[in-house]
């Protein structure tokens, strides 16, 4: 691989061509640098030895203090499937469509048992630190899952969906109460046929920042987005107003528009105060 790939992958993942280079490109770059989600996949089953080999990476990632305190379930019944897609809404038909989807847990059943063994209490629990602790190493276990799945020739895209009704999901999967449902991923071979390319990203301007925070160019960089990503919805027949799309989701009419704004209570029976 040479310093050209380099700039061809990074002209399309932000859009325009940048003013550095990177001082070597390899392989892990590359992959990394061409992610996207794929919504279509082939007919191809995937044997669990796979699935085996990506939860092994998975569980390589960072996690805190090493607790481990993410599951999983594979999700290969479309039964199953059909119901986690009505729980995600209808523009989720990838759920159903993708032979496997893995749903991705934060398990505080086993640190119950740790400390029921020793009859100590889990007075940590009770801080909204735990919660986040568990969706970081969520996140952390999914994305070095998505990743060894691409160096495999798998597609796969985050279901964050799966949250709008976490009540629902946890009776789908049959969970226990300690045992919080938190993010899906749709898993398969994509079909290369579907009409999608890497999606461009804020320019490092607005992301990146040295000793200090830099908040003068944010309007203007906002802007420069809007232009590039525009384009890029355009170019898919899309709705190309990414600024507006983005306030509407964070709305307060979208977040009580599914049972979403219901979690803290499913996180409070699952035994987390969230002081």
């Amino acid at each position: 691989m040479s310093l050209q790939d380099s700039r061809l992958r990074l002209q399309a993942r932000y859009g325009h061509e940048v003013s550095w280079a990177p001082p070597e490109w390899n392989e892990t770059l590359d992959l990394l640098l061409a992610h996207r989600s794929v919504r279509r996949f082939l007919d191809v089953d995937i044997h669990d030895e796979t699935i085996r080999t990506l939860i092994a990476a998975a569980q390589s990632g960072p996690t805190s203090s090493n607790h481990q305190i993410i599951s999983v379930v594979a999700v290969r019944s479309q039964d199953t499937k059909q119901a986690l897609f009505e729980v995600g809404g209808p523009k989720q038909k990838h759920i159903v469509q993708a032979p496997v989807v893995l749903v991705w847990l934060i398990d505080f059943r086993r640190v119950h048992t740790i400390a029921g063994r020793a009859q100590v209490p889990l007075g940590g629990l009770d801080y909204l630190d735990a919660l986040l602790i568990g969706a970081t190493d969520a996140g952390i276990a999914a994305q070095n899952a998505a990743t060894a799945a691409e160096s495999m020739g798998l597609g796969t895209v985050l279901l964050g969906s799966l949250r709008n009704d976490v009540h629902r999901v946890a009776e789908l999967l049959e969970l226990p109460v300690d045992v919080i449902p938190f993010l899906g991923m749709a898993l398969g071979h994509p079909d290369p046929e579907e009409p999608a390319s890497t999606k461009p990203r804020l320019r490092q301007e607005a992301v990146l920042h040295h000793e200090k925070y830099n908040s003068k160019n944010t309007a203007a960089e906002l802007d420069d987005y809007e232009e590039v990503i525009g384009d890029y919805y355009r170019s898919y027949g899309l709705d190309p107003r990414w600024a507006a799309r983005t306030v509407e989701r964070l709305s307060q009419s979208t977040a009580t528009a599914t049972r979403r704004h219901l979690q803290s209570g499913y996180y409070r029976d699952a035994g987390l105060g969230l002081k």
